[in-house]
């Protein structure tokens, strides 16, 4: 292994499956050694196996699950269950995440036959025609469900916008066995290399997705705003539209930087647009620059390339009519008081926002109150002066937020600044959204597909519920990107890079690559010619003898010692100051 960062990195993991309990859990591991040994890098012991079919043969790097009780000791086994991959075969990292997640592969057959039977409904009474409104869909390149198409146009007295999303309440029933399926799931999950859909592919890319020329059943959002973008009334119904083009946001961007001309107007959107951006720039809502990786895989599943995702005005376009949408219909469910499932973002806690100042202390900056609005948090991010506290200051105040959820209660939310929110435009993908068209059906009598008694009762459960499967999908999809990047670096151990630091311990830096931004760990022993001490109070190393300090945002030059796929961790060692950067460097 070399540099003994192994040895050393497994006394730091920690949360083992040590709960004093002997209830079983299915562990995902990897077959090293004649062990299986977790691929959860929280996960601290390894153990054997027991009960492998004569008909398996495991060899070095499949990848298995484990059934174990949470007690258990190293010298004990656990239960074979099922044979995953091996580290070897194409799209391992995809297929490991998924089943650390326990996320369903398949869809039973009963929710296959009822997808397959699902028809695009008629105009009728409850079901406006709105073919001839021309509706666009704005999406990524490589999207394949579109839940969204959007309109606007100017009117006497300012502008008419309508948003449709996609009717998946009409195709879906409570309790039927789709509902079942898709609840489940809670949400879709995104990977490299492929979607883990609530709904089978006949409704998420067919009846139910707003494909380009093609009539498509939708609940429609219509809004009608003053000439400055204030929102003067809304309303909700049923409709059957036809979208006439479906567009990038790269054509988009290239529309609004007036490169390029398309057959469809969008004039009117972007005027929208531009409105209600000022409106949100007045609501002062919480402005983080937080980058997001994205994995491009080839055909094969090897990396093709890896870069930050960009967010342009085309994407934000999207984002204000999707708010817009989805604050209209949060304000609905409000007033019709029959129960709702809310987006909250809490404040941040007391003992956070004393953890910031502690660190504003160090940067010497005035300390925040600690019911601090998102303006003073926006004031504070705009005083950076140079871009490691720039960095250093995003981070921290991501940290100090507490994390959106759905609930029946409403207590506003604060990244956004907005006192009612909801998620009403994305049924496809997210239950969440597939509720709120249900309440809305229900409340607003628009047809058969509305809510149920028992499932207004439990709002609380059904929220708990999605709330956990978002958390479990955002964490298998990072934890796939971790070991797509970890395979990919596999060939540059003993090389140098330039990184930046994300986070400090008492065990060392975690660090954030400048090339790729794969996160990876230093341990203190990696860390040469001083000894360094934590410093809690000030988020720093400071070294006992040289003095030398260690802060978050940091540039750090470090050399990659390990990789390992299976987990995605990379750890590395601090650099000699006078080494010169490969060309793996920046």
């Amino acid at each position: 292994m070399g540099h003994n960062f192994k040895k050393h990195f497994e006394k730091r993991r920690h949360e083992a499956l040590d709960e004093r309990d002997d209830t079983p859990v299915v562990v995902t591991c990897l077959w090293t050694n004649g062990q299986a040994e977790p691929v959860n890098r929280k996960i601290r012991q390894s153990f054997y196996i027991k009960n492998i079919p004569p008909s398996i043969h495991l060899s070095e790097g499949d990848v298995v699950d484990v059934e174990v009780p949470r007690s258990i000791r190293p010298d004990q086994a656990g239960i074979f269950k099922r044979l995953i991959c091996n580290m070897r075969d194409a799209f391992a990292p995809t297929m490991i995440s998924m089943a650390e997640a326990h996320l369903p592969q398949s869809f039973s057959e009963s929710a296959e036959k009822e997808a397959n039977k699902a028809i695009v409904p008629e105009v009728s009474k409850t079901r406006k025609d709105l073919r001839q409104i021309p509706f666009v869909t704005i999406d990524g390149a490589d999207a394949k469900d579109f839940d969204d198409a959007v309109w606007a146009e100017k009117d006497k007295s300012g502008w008419h916008v309508m948003v449709g999303i996609a009717d998946v309440s009409w195709y879906v029933r409570p309790d039927s066995e789709l509902d079942k399926e898709a609840f489940r799931r809670g949400n879709s999950t995104y990977f490299p290399d492929r979607v883990v859909p609530m709904l089978p592919f006949k409704l998420s890319n067919g009846v139910c997705s707003l494909n380009p020329n093609e009539p498509r059943g939708a609940l429609v959002c219509e809004v009608w705003l003053d000439k400055d973008g204030y929102k003067k009334k809304h309303k909700f119904y049923r409709a059957l539209i036809q979208s006439v083009a479906r567009l990038t946001y790269t054509q988009v961007q290239a529309v609004m930087d007036g490169k390029e001309k398309l057959d469809v107007d969008l004039d009117a959107l972007i005027a929208v647009y531009e409105l209600l951006k000022k409106g949100r720039e007045k609501r002062n809502t919480l402005e983080l620059d937080v980058p997001e990786r994205q994995v491009v895989l080839d055909n094969k599943g090897h990396v093709k390339e890896i870069h930050l995702r960009e967010q342009t005005p085309a994407n934000q376009l999207i984002e204000e009519l999707m708010i817009l949408a989805n604050v209209s219909a949060a304000e609905t469910l409000t007033e019709l008081a029959q129960g709702a499932v809310y987006r909250v973002h809490d404040v941040p806690s007391s003992e956070k926002m004393e953890t910031l100042n502690a660190y504003l202390k160090t940067l010497n900056k005035k300390p925040l109150p600690l019911h601090a609005t998102q303006k003073e948090f926006n004031i504070l991010l705009k005083s950076s002066t140079f871009d490691k506290q720039n960095y250093a200051l995003n981070t921290f105040i991501l940290r100090t937020q507490a994390q959106a959820v759905y609930s029946p209660e409403n207590i506003g939310h604060f990244g956004l600044a907005l006192t009612q929110y909801t998620h009403f435009t994305a049924p496809i993908r997210r239950y969440s959204d597939l509720l709120v068209h249900r309440l809305l059906v229900s409340g607003l009598k628009l047809g058969d597909g509305g809510i149920t008694p028992e499932q207004v009762k439990n709002l609380a459960g059904l929220c708990e519920h999605i709330s956990f499967t978002e958390r479990q999908s955002a964490s298998a999809e990072q934890n796939a990107v971790d070991r797509y990047l970890a395979i990919s670096m596999r060939d540059k151990i003993g090389q140098l890079f330039t990184a930046r630091i994300s986070s400090i311990t008492a065990f060392g830096l975690f660090i954030m690559l400048d090339e790729t931004g794969a996160d990876g760990f230093v341990p203190f022993r990696a860390m040469h010619g001083d000894y360094f001490k934590f410093d809690e109070k000030r988020t720093q190393l400071v070294g006992k003898h040289s003095g030398k300090t260690y802060q978050l945002g940091d540039s750090v030059k470090v050399i990659l010692c390990e990789c390992n796929s299976a987990t995605g961790s990379l750890l590395f060692k601090i650099a000699n100051s006078n080494k010169k950067l490969t060309k793996y460097g920046l």
